[in-house]
């Protein structure tokens, strides 16, 4: 399968997956709420929303970042290209401006920041420029 094609592939599935991933938490949390009698009201469903965001923006980056390195070697380009799509979706979000991107981003930037060092290339050192 060529490049061009593989690519986009797998930003696709990595987006099915972190969805999977956040309606499955969403599923638990709304589970536990009723469960344990949580908060109700509006409260509860920013919550949600947070949580669900807070799964799907690390799922995306660990999953795109995995999918492109078995197709070929990458670098730190690809999780940082994946963060920052995720940027500027969560920034896209009408209602929540910056004053919830903290809360939103923290997870996905641990996970950058894990899939950067995981993918960091070994360095062959060549002994003719050493002084």
């Amino acid at each position: 399968m060529p490049d061009y094609l593989a690519t986009p592939l797998a930003v696709l599935a990595s987006t099915v997956v972190a969805l999977t991933f956040a309606a499955l938490g969403v599923f638990k949390l709304d589970f536990l709420f009723k469960r344990f009698n949580g908060p109700d009201g509006p409260g509860a469903g920013v919550l949600i929303i947070l949580v669900a965001v807070n799964i799907a923006v690390p799922g995306f980056i660990a999953v795109a970042s995995i999918l492109v390195n078995l197709r070929r070697r990458t670098s730190w380009q690809t999780p940082t290209i994946a963060f920052a799509s995720c940027i500027v979706l969560i920034r896209m979000l009408g209602p929540f401006d910056v004053q919830f991107a903290p809360f939103m981003l923290c997870s996905g930037a641990l996970a950058w920041v894990a899939s950067c060092w995981f993918l960091r290339r070994k360095e062959i050192a060549s002994p003719e420029h050493v002084l």
